[in-house]
């Protein structure tokens, strides 16, 4: 009786172990979405930093651009002297985003064009209020976190650091507001930041 269960049980094993087999396998490779999704972000790292140092070439702000370790660029245009930003603070700024490039050369798109505009959400001040280190894009909130009330600063965003390859559908879901892959720039004065 007992050799019929151990051998029973020695089978059952084997059986989990084959079939449990190309799972174990899989740990250690890459799948081919992961790779395609890899290989996309490769691609465009290089595409927008290209983009972005071409902007700044002739702009004349290759000298005073300072890089992240993201690929985020920061060009200081005002020096403020007020309250640093950070996490958790309530920020008031004033900004213009545009679209620095885009892979698809879409003419309603183009580069240069405006995409956003505090000044045109009906305030009065024509600003915006931001609890920084949140709510945004990634490259907009690291960038605002390096600022402080009084400085105005143009973030030139990377694709991966905005809306990457999915973009941002319109509220009427009818076309895109911000395409695939499309790298941004901000123009963005902090006016205030909360105690």
């Amino acid at each position: 009786m007992k050799s019929i269960q151990s051998r029973l049980h020695t089978l059952f094993l084997a059986v989990a172990l084959l079939l449990a087999a190309p799972a174990l396998w899989s740990c250690n490779t890459e799948t081919d979405y992961a790779r395609s999704v890899r290989e996309h972000e490769e691609q465009y790292k290089i595409i927008d930093n290209d983009t972005i140092q071409s902007y700044l070439r002739r702009n004349n702000y290759l000298s005073s651009a300072q890089p992240t370790g993201s690929g985020l660029y920061i060009v200081t245009l005002t020096e403020g002297q007020g309250t640093p930003v950070t996490a958790g603070k309530q920020v008031r700024v004033r900004y213009i985003g545009r679209f620095l490039g885009n892979s698809y050369n879409n003419s309603l798109f183009p580069p240069g064009g405006i995409f956003d505009n505090s000044s045109e959400n009906r305030t009065a001040c024509g600003c915006a209020v931001f609890t920084a280190g949140s709510g945004t894009i990634a490259g907009f909130s690291e960038g605002l976190l390096t600022m402080k009330a009084g400085d105005r600063k143009l973030l030139l965003i990377p694709s991966r650091l905005a809306y990457g390859p999915s973009g941002q559908v319109n509220s009427s879901n009818t076309g895109y507001s911000i395409p695939p892959d499309a790298i941004l720039s901000f123009d963005i004065e902090v006016l205030s930041v909360s105690q």
